[in-house]
C-alpha cells in the first residue's frame, strides 16, 4: 500500500520535518503561506520484498509540502537538488522534528557542498531568469485569442507582401468563396481562386446592380477587364455559375487550410503563401498562455501587473545566483538570507525596481557567478561511496529494530 502523510505518522516513520521556502530564507510576506518539508522511511515490507508499493515522495495538491522517502533524499542529496540539499541547512527555527539518523546525516552535510552544485543552482537560476521574461512577454502580450491558418496566410502586394485577408477585403472579397490548390514544386504556396457565382447569389448582385459595389467592382473591372469585354451582360451570366469552393478555412476553429476541386482553365484571383511554421508557434504559445492563466494565482498576478514581472519569480534567481557564487567561493551553504541579502530580496518582493533594472543587476549577478564559478577550489563531487555506507548503516538499525 502506497504511504500517506497520516499513515507515515501512524507508523512513526517521520523521522524529519521542517518548514522549507521563504519563511526558512527569511525573505516570506505576510502573504507568504508556510511550506513544509520531510524525510521518512519505508517499511519493512518495501524494503525487503519487490518494492512494488515503495513510496518515494508524500506530497499535496499544490506540492507546497513534500515528504522523500530516505533513499530519495539522498539520490536527490548526490545530485545537488537545491531544495534538498538546503534542507540540511534550515536554520534552527525551522526544524519541527528531527531523529538521530538525521541529525547523523548533518554532521555529513559539508560532504554535499561540491562543484555538482552549479549546474542545478546556477541552471535553475539561469532558468528562473528565462521564466521571469516569459512572464513578461505575457503580461505586457498576452495571448487572448487563438489564431486560424487564415492569419498566416499573404500575397503579394505593391513591392511586398500583405494578409491575404486584407487584400481579399479591399477589394469586396471574402474568404469563404475562395478556393486554393497546391502549386507544384512550391511549398506551402497556393493558387486562390473565386466562386464569384456564389458571392454573387448570396448578396444577390444582379449585373445591373453590380456597380453599386464599388470595391468588388473595379476588381473585376481590374482584373476581368469587364469594359473591354463585347458583351459584359453575357460575361456576368457566364460567371453567376456556382463552383462550390470550400474557402480557405472551414470555420474560426480550423487548424488546418481546405482545398478545393478546380475546374480545368480556371484562372487564379491570386497566389497565397501560407506560414504554417508560424501559426505552428501561436498555437504553442497560445497554450502556454492559457495554461499560465488557468494556474497562476490571481492575487499574485494582480500584485504583479504594475512592474510586468513575477516578484517572487525574481527574487528567486537573485536568491539562488548569490548562493551559487557563496558555494562557489567556498563561503558555505547560508539558506537563511538574514543579514546578507535579506532586505535587497525584500526590496525585490516589494517591486521596488523596474523590470529592467533587474534584468541589468541579474546579468551582471551571472558574470559573477560564472567568474566564481571558473575559479572554485570546492570539491567536484559527492563521495558516493560514503554516503551508501551511510544509508547501509541506517538501514542495518532499521532491520535490527524489526527483529
Amino acid at each position: 500500500m502506497a504511504l500517506s502523510f497520516d499513515e507515515i505518522r501512524r507508523r512513526n516513520l517521520l523521522i524529519y520535518e521542517y518548514i522549507r521556502g521563504s519563511h526558512c530564507h527569511g525573505i516570506n510576506t505576510p502573504q507568504s503561506d508556510i511550506d513544509h518539508g520531510g524525510v521518512f522511511l519505508a517499511t519493512p515490507e518495501q524494503i525487503l520484498g519487490l518494492g512494488f508499493d515503495y513510496t518515494p515522495l508524500v506530497e499535496n495538491e499544490t506540492h507546497d509540502d513534500v515528504w522523500y522517502e530516505l533513499t530519495r533524499f539522498l539520490q536527490l542529496l548526490m545530485k545537488s537538488n537545491p531544495t534538498i540539499l538546503e534542507s540540511l541547512f534550515v536554520p534552527e527555527r525551522c526544524v519541527l522534528f528531527e531523529t538521530d539518523i538525521i541529525r547523523k546525516i548533518k554532521r555529513h552535510r559539508d560532504l554535499f557542498i561540491t562543484k555538482q552544485c552549479f549546474n542545478p543552482f546556477g541552471g535553475y537560476a539561469v532558468a528562473q531568469i528565462k521564466k521571469a521574461r516569459g512572464l513578461n512577454k505575457k503580461i505586457v502580450n498576452p495571448i487572448t485569442k487563438r489564431l486560424t491558418p487564415l492569419e498566416f496566410c499573404y500575397t503579394f502586394y505593391r513591392q511586398g507582401s500583405t494578409e491575404i485577408k486584407y487584400w481579399l477585403d479591399i477589394r469586396g472579397l471574402l474568404p469563404k468563396y475562395c478556393g486554393l490548390v497546391s502549386i507544384n514544386n512550391m511549398r506551402g504556396v497556393y493558387g486562390c481562386y473565386y466562386d464569384f457565382g456564389q458571392h454573387f447569389s448570396d448578396f444577390g448582385i444582379s449585373f445591373d446592380s453590380l456597380s453599386e459595389h464599388r470595391p468588388l467592382y473595379n476588381f473585376l473591372k481590374d482584373y476581368w477587364h469587364v469594359n473591354d469585354i463585347k458583351d459584359p451582360e453575357k460575361w456576368f451570366d457566364k460567371n453567376t455559375v456556382i463552383r462550390g469552393y470550400t474557402g480557405i478555412i472551414r470555420n474560426d476553429d480550423s487548424n488546418e487550410l481546405c482545398f478545393s476541386s478546380v475546374s480545368k482553365g480556371e484562372i487564379p484571383i491570386c497566389n497565397i503563401s501560407y506560414n504554417a511554421d508560424g501559426y505552428t508557434s501561436h498555437c504553442i504559445k497560445y497554450k502556454e498562455y492559457q495554461d499560465w492563466v488557468k494556474h497562476r494565482n490571481p492575487v499574485r498576478y494582480e500584485s504583479n501587473l504594475d512592474k510586468n514581472y513575477d516578484s517572487k519569480n525574481m527574487c528567486e534567481c537573485f536568491r539562488l545566483i548569490q548562493m551559487c557564487i557563496e558555494i562557489a567561493r567556498g563561503e558555505g551553504f547560508h539558506c537563511d538570507r538574514t543579514g546578507i541579502d535579506r532586505e535587497f530580496l525584500l526590496d525585490i518582493r516589494a517591486h521596488k525596481f523596474e523590470y529592467e533594472e533587474l534584468m541589468s543587476i541579474l546579468e551582471s549577478k551571472k558574470n559573477e557567478m560564472d567568474d566564481a564559478i571558473a575559479t572554485s577550489t570546492i570539491p567536484d563531487e559527492v563521495d558516493c561511496g560514503l554516503i551508501n555506507e551511510l544509508l547501509l548503516e541506517i538501514r542495518k538499525g532499521q532491520v535490527g529494530e524489526w527483529k
